[in-house]
């Protein structure tokens, strides 16, 4: 009887320890709707999104190429804050390089071609 109840237990410990897999999130919302957000009108909401997609970086595929493309971004913030998350993010976001190259070169804001140079040594592992 006891070898019953211990194989009760530890069947009912082993199933809470698993973990279901699914996408990787940030602030709740997978990378795809972060993604989705740097299409808004609205800048704040595009500068969220670039932070989010920072803080799921390579985990998800989908996070450097959005923040790649919010490196063109019209306001200088959402351009600031892509940068940034893929400063973080670092070597694997090398496919970054050259956006970030051409951002450190010809961005019109000061503080963000400083921080595009950054970048670009970070994400080719310097």
């Amino acid at each position: 009887m006891r070898w019953a109840w211990l194989i009760v237990v530890l069947t009912l410990a082993s199933a809470g320890c698993t973990r279901k897999s699914g996408p990787v999130t940030a602030g709740g919302r997978p990378a795809a709707e972060w993604a989705g957000d740097l299409a808004s009108p609205d800048p704040a909401v595009r500068k969220k999104a670039a932070r989010e997609l920072g803080h799921i970086g390579a985990a998800d595929k989908a996070a450097v190429p959005a923040l790649i493309g919010a490196l063109k971004d019209r306001d200088a913030g959402v351009r600031e804050a892509a940068v940034l998350a893929l400063l973080a993010i670092g070597p694997p976001a090398a496919e970054a390089a050259p956006a970030l190259t051409e951002v450190r070169d010809r961005d019109p804001v000061p503080k963000v071609r400083q921080e595009a140079g950054k970048a670009v040594d970070r994400v080719r592992g310097g």
